[in-house]
């Protein structure tokens, strides 16, 4: 299975029990539904908060380059989006979502986020680039590795109205990434709509011959930053 199905699968299980509760509760109104442009158009309307939110430093924090024992139960994160021909960037806000342990075995952390409706954003890197690609600790051994000084390479995908924007290559600044609480701030140079959207799945979704799906050309920025707490 290629990197993005896998990315995909794990967004698609991590939702689906809050789909399935939705459909089993039942509706008195009798308002006609609101048309899809409309929909996609409040679900915007609601996550979008002013620009400025996106800017914004994450709190400092202790680094525990370890990689396990992380279990985070809320947080936030804001994410602006910029197209690639330039004009000013569009800032949105999503809430921590799904299990509380990150870890997507057997070599990443995978963090997920929910707006209004289909909105999400995910964020996942290899804990190896966590770690230094150090050994956990294995009984009263601690292995040892020096301060993370430098950004590590991330995957951060964007859902926005059904439109699903995504990159593999978002450096990640991490300033706090211990069970005390997480915080980050990253950067989507050039990131493209995918026809794989894990918060909207769609089974006609093409594929390539790798099993990663198509992806047409459409670019935008994805920049801002993301806070956890235990």
């Amino acid at each position: 299975m290629g990197r993005t199905a896998r990315w995909v699968a794990a967004g698609t299980a991590s939702l689906a029990t809050s789909v399935l509760l939705a459909g089993c509760g039942g509706s008195d109104s009798t308002d006609p539904p609101a048309s899809s442009a409309m929909a996609s158009a409040q679900r915007a309307q609601a996550a979008r908060v002013d620009a400025g939110q996106c800017t914004r430093e994450p709190a400092d924090g202790r680094i525990d380059r370890a990689g396990h024992g992380l279990e985070f139960r809320s947080g936030r994160m804001y994410a602006a989006i910029t197209p690639a021909e330039g004009g000013d960037p569009a800032c949105y806000r999503f809430t921590r979502w799904g299990n509380p342990n990150p870890a997507v075995p057997p070599d990443s952390l995978l963090f997920v986020f929910t707006g209004p409706g289909t909105d999400g954003a995910q964020i996942e890197f290899l804990v190896g680039d966590l770690t230094g690609g150090v050994l956990p600790p294995i009984g009263g051994v601690r292995p040892r590795v020096g301060p993370l000084e430098r950004p590590i390479n991330s995957t951060v995908g964007v859902s926005l109205g059904g439109v699903h924007h995504r990159s593999t290559s978002c450096p990640l600044e991490i300033s706090a990434m211990s069970s005390d609480g997480a915080a980050a701030s990253f950067t989507c140079a050039a990131a493209t709509r995918s026809d794989a959207d894990p918060f909207a799945p769609d089974d006609d979704v093409s594929y390539d011959a790798d099993g990663d799906a198509t992806v047409p050309a459409e670019e935008v920025t994805i920049s801002g930053w993301f806070e956890l707490n235990p």
